[in-house]
């Protein structure tokens, strides 16, 4: 069979981080060894504090990497993300998690299918890794229900935001800016599609170990020495979702399946789910999160970053 030509349009990959420099380093690397190599990066600091600069430091010799710590915490992903989608040259945009793994086929499989489908996002396979021993896949079912997939495993046009805007900042939205980000292209009518490959790896981080490493370095081990990696993992997820399927449902389960019944109701007759807790007023789902995950309360921030040039100090171009 004939391979299916398909143009290389330019990529920016952004990775908004906070002092997470250990993860990131495995980021960095898991990007760097895509099959898919026409891209840049836009690694964009939340104004870290740590060692953050002198792990991206290491990559700066690759004229495709970009470092700008911004000056000021904004405590979310959206300023950061924001900032790298300013200074995008690319056509795409793809996001990568500071404590995420791509697999090397995330770029080649994404863009491939976002350019044979012209969608507007595309968003892949990914599995979610609890622990050093147990993980699952995750298979958002945008548009059909209002859960959104997680950034790593998203690519979209950077035209979307001249029609839906920016992450919104943690203080304007009553849900997550990441939900909120997709709600608007949903009702944008924009297109979604999913590809049909499992292409990044997502580990939960513990409040309590923030700044360690987790089995990220196990699983960047395995996926350099087994070149079957995927199809070994995506029969273990298949058998394990088999056997799901067979046990009795748990309360837990099933309440939801409510829940995601009611939002996606909710959502088609154009009520956002998210402002039936409106009492919590806007920024009160992060509040609720930061603060069960031990970090500190933000304040609004309506600072605009300085433009990138050799005068600004914060900002570092390889």
């Amino acid at each position: 069979m004939k391979e299916e030509k398909y143009e290389h349009p330019l990529v920016t990959v952004v990775i908004a981080t906070y002092n997470r420099a250990d993860t990131l380093d495995y980021a960095i690397q898991s990007c760097m060894w895509q099959t898919f190599k026409n891209f840049e990066v836009w690694i964009v600091g939340d104004r870290c504090t740590d060692h953050t600069e002198q792990v991206v430091s290491k990559y700066l010799d690759d004229p495709r990497v970009n470092w700008y710590n911004l000056p000021k915490n904004s405590g979310y992903q959206s300023k950061p993300n924001n900032e790298g989608i300013k200074r995008a040259k690319g056509k795409y945009i793809a996001y990568l998690n500071h404590d995420d793994i791509w697999l090397p086929n995330h770029l080649e499989d994404n863009i491939r299918h976002i350019e044979a489908t012209s969608a507007d996002f595309v968003f892949s396979i990914m599995q979610w890794v609890y622990s050093f021993t147990y993980s699952q896949a995750d298979i958002p079912l945008l548009p059909d229900l209002p859960r959104p997939p997680e950034a790593t495993a998203v690519v979209h046009k950077k035209s979307v935001v001249d029609t839906i805007g920016y992450w919104k900042d943690i203080h304007e939205t009553y849900a997550y800016p990441r939900t909120e980000f997709f709600r608007d292209a949903q009702k944008a009518k924009m297109t979604f599609e999913i590809v049909p490959s499992l292409t990044s790896l997502k580990f939960l981080w513990d409040e309590k170990n923030y700044h360690d490493v987790g089995p990220q370095p196990i699983y960047m081990e395995r996926l350099r020495k087994e070149p079957d990696y995927v199809n070994k993992e995506m029969s273990q997820m298949l058998i394990r979702a088999y056997q799901e399927l067979g046990r009795v449902p748990s309360f837990k389960r099933f309440k939801l399946q409510v829940s995601d019944m009611l939002r996606a109701t909710l959502f088609k007759r154009n009520i956002d789910p998210a402002r039936l807790k409106f009492w919590m007023g806007k920024g009160g789902q992060i509040r609720v999160w930061r603060k069960r995950h031990g970090l500190k309360e933000t304040v609004a921030n309506t600072e605009v970053s300085e433009p990138a040039t050799a005068e600004n100090p914060q900002t570092v171009k390889g």
